[in-house]
Order: structure tokens, then sequence, then C-alpha cells
């Protein structure tokens, strides 16, 4: 009743010729798209509408008019594996992300990395059981000691997982687990005879070593939003089910043009009902120009905000709430070997709660911390 009440309401503006200046934004639809609309109390939503709005059209041969719906979005709702809200950008001192071609500790990271074992295309979003072996779960202590299961991470190399600096500061990680598919069952199964595939065991690991960003801050946790887990023994890589992915460690990868190449997110994320998958899912979304990016994430014109170290990724219905805060954004491309390689370009790491609304995605920028990443690295 209160959303017919809502509609009526903006139709009435509208004949009225009383609409404010409309917005922008890159989450602007139809009121009846916002499912968050109806939690306005009454007595709000005459001034909640009317500065939420952003453009006109028809909706079923009537006209309507739409909404930006993130500013409906319900304050501090988090969900296991979202992303942060939204924060002010501060920028800082960037590193010379280009002079590393001949860093020493190049060497560090793995010759062979980034290979894709399960070719299979599986039905729905479910991942191939091998086709993502670098995935990573990462648990933390909660306020009750238990085991808490909210993000996860890339596997770069042997001793270190790349994640998000908010998936670790001020946290207690208990441990990291690498080569798991189906996180509730211990033997899980895909595909038909002859090509019937079950899972391997995961390999569960202590973390030696957190290492936040030193300029990341929880108070601006928009930037710097990368964190190394090194860990306590070797990750065996002569299993399928666990291996590196490529980090983007040359100039000529770094400096590929990303605005609508498609990429690949993948995690153990909400899915369309709002429940958590128990099997690694995963969704291609394309990468937003800066523009566009820089357009939804600075609606004040008085706020200038600096993405050269973020970028935005999704589209209506496909987001990294499919994926985990800390996991990789991933790129199928041709690499220094030239052969095709799954390379990591972004970590997944915060952004508006209307999650799959088309309002993007924010990844950190993995190029742009790629001597971040090469100077903490050790033996």
């Amino acid at each position: 009743m209160l959303m017919v009440k809502l509609i009526v309401s903006l139709y009435i503006l509208y004949k009225c010729g009383c609409t404010p200046v409309l917005k922008s934004c890159s989450d602007c639809m139809l009121v009846r798209q916002c499912p968050d609309v109806v939690n306005i109390p009454p007595e709000k939503a005459k001034e909640k509408l009317l500065n939420s709005l952003c453009g006109r059209t028809r909706d079923n041969g009537k006209r309507a008019i739409k909404i930006c719906c993130s500013d409906f979005a319900v304050p501090g709702t988090i969900k296991i594996f979202s992303r942060l809200p939204e924060l002010p950008i501060i920028d800082d001192t960037d590193y010379d992300a280009n002079n590393i071609d001949n860093h020493t500790n190049t060497k560090l990271l793995p010759d062979i990395c980034g290979q894709k074992f399960d070719y299979r295309i599986i039905g729905g979003n479910e991942a191939g059981i091998f086709e993502f072996p670098w995935m990573a779960l990462i648990y933390h202590k909660d306020n009750n000691g238990q085991a808490l299961l909210d993000c996860g991470g890339s596997v770069i190399s042997s001793r270190y997982i790349l994640t998000a600096a908010h998936c670790v500061y001020d946290k207690t990680i208990t441990r990291v687990r690498v080569g798991d598919f189906n996180i509730k069952k211990q033997r899980y199964c895909q595909g038909a005879y002859p090509y019937y595939e079950c899972e391997l065991k995961p390999q569960e690991l202590q973390v030696e070593k957190p290492i936040v960003h030193e300029k990341y801050s929880k108070d601006h946790y928009l930037i710097n939003d990368i964190a190394l887990l090194r860990v306590n023994k070797s990750i065996d890589f002569s299993f399928r089910n666990v291996k590196p992915i490529c980090l983007p460690v040359w100039k000529e990868i770094r400096n590929i043009n990303l605005n609508g190449k498609a990429s690949v997110v993948a995690g153990w994320g909400l899915m369309d009902d709002g429940k958590r998958s128990d099997i690694l899912q995963k969704v291609t979304i394309p990468i937003k120009p800066e523009t566009e990016c820089a357009n939804y994430f600075s609606r004040d014109s008085n706020r200038k905000h600096s993405l050269h170290k973020i970028f935005c990724a999704g589209e209506i219905g496909k987001d990294s709430c499919n994926g985990d805060s800390g996991g990789p954004l991933m790129i199928f491309d041709k690499i220094y070997d030239d052969n095709y390689r799954m390379i990591q370009f972004g970590i997944v790491s915060y952004g508006s709660q209307m999650c799959g609304y088309e309002a993007p995605g924010v990844y950190t920028s993995v190029p742009k911390y790629m001597k971040w990443i090469l100077d903490t690295i050790e033996e």
C-alpha cells in the first residue's frame, strides 16, 4: 500500500511541475524497481523522494519518475560478504607503479600462474571445480571467540594471500583455507560420466604475518584497501585445486585499457535471495569508464574524488555481491609468454548497498599497487 502511495505522490509531483533539478546517478530507476523505497518513514517520504529524483520516463504507457535507488539503502545493514558503505575518498601520494620492471622481488612470484583447469560450461553461475584454484577463504575471530568466514582472497605465491585491508585491519585472523569449492561438503562432484569430477581436499593454513597497507585507515578506508597475508608454510601447488593467480607484473599488462573489458568475479557471496552460497559462484561483469565511476561516487559537486587507484565494474543484476570482500576481479588475457591466463586486476572493496541495481561495485586497482606488493613480499 505504501508503494502505491509513493508512486501516486511522484506522479502528482510530475503533473504539477513541482520537481526540483534532477540528480545525476548511475542507479537511476523506477520506484517499483527499488525495493528499499518501502523502508521510508511516511513522514519523510515526500522530502526523500524530492531529493532523489533523477529522471522522467514512461512505464507501461504511463508517465513515471525515476529515483536514485541507493539513496534509500538502509543504513547499518551489514551482511556476510557484503562490501563496505560509501565514504569520501581521501587522496594520498601514489606509488610509482610503473617503476617495477626490474624489481628484484618479481622472482618471488611464480612463473606458472593463472591456469584454468576446468573449461566445461556449468549451468547458471556455478563455477567449475578447478576453474579458480587460487580462491582463498579467510576466517577471523568474532566477539564470541567463534571463527567467522567473512572475506575472500587470492593465492599469489606459495606464501602470500592477497586481500582487502578492511578484511584484516583490527581483526584476529584465525586461519586461511585454499582449494575449497563447496564449503559445507567435504566431497562435491560435478558433471556426468566420463567427465565426472570431484573436488579435492582443501589446505588449511595459519597466518604468520598480516600486512595491511601502511596508509590504510579505517576512517578513510576507500583508498589503500589492500593487504597481504603471509601464511606459516608453503602452499602445495601439486594439486589441481590449488594454484596461484597471475598478477599484472609487466608494464604492457599494467597499461591495458580496462574500459568496457569483461571481467570475472568469483566467490561464495550473496545470491539473488540474499543468502550466501555454499558453492563457489562466478559472474562476468563489465569494467566501467572512469567518468561513469566518478559520476556515481561524486554526486556532490563539492566533493571531488580521486579514482586513479580504484575502478568500478558491474551492471544491473550483476555485481560483486556475488563475490567476496577481498576476493579477486580477474581478466582472461594474453600474458608475457603469449598464452592466455587469468590475471588479477582488482580486489573487491566496497560500493552501494543496493547490490545489482546498476550502482557499480568498486575495486582496488592491483596494477597501481604492484610496487607495494613487490616491496612487501619476502622469501
